[in-house]
């Protein structure tokens, strides 16, 4: 095999198993935490040794970074998505959205337990969730900020204060889904918050 090839075909590997323990720390963390994870738990998940965990990822902050950025990122493309479409027809791509989220509960839950053990500010993921919730507060804002450049939203919104209400009511519907998930359909109240937020918006 030429260098050039074995090289490409050590790099996909080395890839697959990154992808391996971020997927055994992401179900790990989501029903343990990190502070109750090891990451030699993790290695017996994915079936190597702990060294070879470390040798991908350097610490066990450095996996946990990785593990938040999978679904952190998904949340923050999508919300610069929607900030481009802008206005109204951006707030209503929100419901498909987390109609998508529901398919993969266990990213929810791991964000929702990750930030929990992280409002600290010396926690390991502390600044990573502050610029996590700074940017997506940006994105909404930015929305409503089309909005009412196009007229379709009040005038008299201010778009900080109610893209910080709106992240609030997402994470706190979230939140009580998790916590009783046959008695919260998700994404009903997703729709009837969207269709009450719109009305308060244009009236």
């Amino acid at each position: 095999m030429p260098p050039q090839t074995r090289r490409i075909a050590t790099s996909a590997r080395g890839a697959r198993r990154k992808e391996q323990i971020v997927s055994a720390a992401l179900e790990l963390f989501a029903s343990g935490g990190y502070r109750g994870t090891g990451i030699t738990e993790v290695a017996d998940q994915v079936g190597i040794t702990e060294p070879a965990v470390l040798y991908h990822f350097g610490t066990k902050v450095g996996l946990l970074r990785a593990v938040v950025e999978q679904h952190a990122g998904v949340s923050r493309s999508f919300a610069a998505d929607v900030a481009e479409l802008g206005g109204l027809a951006g707030l209503r791509e929100i419901p498909g959205f987390t109609r998508r989220s529901i398919e993969e509960p266990a990213l929810i839950k791991l964000f929702a337990v990750l930030l929990a053990e992280n409002f600290e500010s010396d926690a390991p993921a502390h600044e990573f969730f502050v610029d996590h919730y700074r940017a997506l507060r940006v994105s909404v804002a930015a929305l409503i900020e089309a909005g009412q450049e196009r007229g379709e939203i009040r005038s008299d919104v201010d778009p900080t204060l109610k893209a910080i209400e709106i992240l609030g009511a997402l994470d706190g519907i979230a939140n009580q889904w998790l916590l009783d998930p046959d008695g919260v359909d998700f994404a009903a109240c997703i729709d009837s918050y969207v269709t009450a937020l719109e009305r308060d918006l244009t009236r």
